[in-house]
């Protein structure tokens, strides 16, 4: 009973200038960001992630995209748009026509893979790509998203941490077209070898005027042909049986 009596007494006692603490609730981390002529508006209206999160989201965004706009595409939208949408149960994506430069985020991934910060590296990517479609034959999404990996890789902040690489090998059943990592691999080993193509495609995917032909164009084999001479060294194929019988 006296606890019961304290209790209320201190619920109806405020001292001068003093509140007794409630429960948090969750703020909006939005905000605006200009950096060499790039303005970023980052949209976190339920506050699901906490402003070290954004801030990391902040400058590796402006890391990736000042450079992948300045090499590929110096035209890319100068205003971007970056929003934490907690009702998105996928991982990240760039949006369509009037949302060609807004990146939506699932908070829900990075709170369960804080490291996999360069997401933002892959997505900055495709507003810089603005290709005129995706998936058909002039814009084949294989290509688009391993030309985006390929970004990933070359301008990431902190894969390592991620425990992100494109691989050094190729799988049982992949082929040039499984797109993502296996592409972009591919297409890092291609550049390399024939500096320029990886920019050659974009500039062509953009302009709506890629065809196969561009392979042969670039690097002088067709694009099977490059692929094999790619794969067969990094296949995971076993090697052949031996021989049986012969003499002994």
């Amino acid at each position: 009973m006296r606890i019961r009596l304290l209790t209320l007494a201190l619920a109806a006692f405020t001292l001068p200038g003093i509140a007794l603490a409630q429960p948090s609730q969750p703020r909006a981390l939005d905000g605006q960001f200009t950096r060499e002529g790039i303005t970023l508006h980052y949209q976190d209206a339920t506050g699901a992630l906490a402003a070290p999160a954004r801030q990391r989201i902040v400058d590796t965004f402006y890391s990736a995209y000042l450079r992948e706009r300045a090499d590929f595409h110096p035209a890319a939208p100068a205003e971007v748009h970056i929003v934490i949408d907690p009702a998105y149960d996928g991982v990240a994506y760039v949006g369509e026509k009037d949302k060609a430069s807004t990146i939506t985020i699932n908070p829900g991934w990075l709170v369960k893979h804080p490291d996999d910060i360069d997401l933002v590296t892959h997505e900055a990517m495709h507003i810089v790509q603005g290709y005129p479609s995706y998936g058909d034959t002039r814009v084949p999404g294989w290509l688009v998203e391993g030309i985006a990996d390929y970004a990933r890789d070359r301008y990431g902040t902190d894969n390592a941490a991620a425990g992100w690489a494109l691989p050094e090998k190729v799988g049982k059943g992949q082929s040039v077209e499984s797109g993502y990592r296996v592409t972009g691999a591919f297409l890092k080993w291609a550049e390399a070898g024939h500096p320029g193509l990886v920019l050659a495609l974009d500039k062509a995917l953009r302009n709506g005027q890629y065809t196969l032909a561009l392979w042969q164009q670039h690097t002088g084999k067709g694009l099977p042909a490059l692929w094999a001479e790619y794969a067969k060294p990094r296949s995971d194929a076993p090697p052949p049986a031996p021989a049986r019988g012969g003499k002994r």
